[in-house]
This record gives structure tokens, C-alpha cells and sequence, in this order.
């Protein structure tokens, strides 16, 4: 599981499904995120991530530039 708790809004992610996203809410317990889809069929839409759905930290838009240690 991806440690979540210092990942600043804005922040584009890979999560399940193979999908970016972006940060739009860190929730600041260490657990859960509001993200906007980037793509998909539900691109444009947002939703709550669990940290056990994030993948990696996607920090060149390529959707796996950097994998993110855990904790």
C-alpha cells in the first residue's frame, strides 16, 4: 500500500485499472483521496481512492515514471 498522507493536490497518480488521475482532496488521514479521473470512459469524473488502489506516483504524465515506496 502507497503511504498517502503527504500527497499534495495536484499530484497525478496511477491507480487500479492502470487509470491516471489527479489529486484534487487530500483527506489527510493517511488513507483516502478525492481524485478527478484523466482517462478511461470516466474521464472528467471524481471519486474517492483508497491508498490501496494507488500504483504509483505519475510524475511525468507518462502513467509510470516513478513507483512510490511504501512504508
Amino acid at each position: 500500500m502507497i503511504v498517502v498522507s503527504d500527497v499534495a493536490v495536484g499530484t497525478k497518480l496511477v491507480i487500479a485499472g492502470g487509470l491516471s488521475a489527479e489529486v484534487i482532496e487530500n483527506m489527510g488521514d493517511g488513507e483516502w483521496l478525492r481524485v478527478r479521473i484523466l482517462s478511461g470512459p470516466d474521464s472528467g469524473a471524481e471519486e474517492l481512492c483508497h491508498a490501496t488502489d494507488v500504483l504509483n506516483v505519475d510524475c511525468c504524465g507518462l502513467g509510470s515514471c516513478r513507483e512510490t515506496s511504501t512504508r
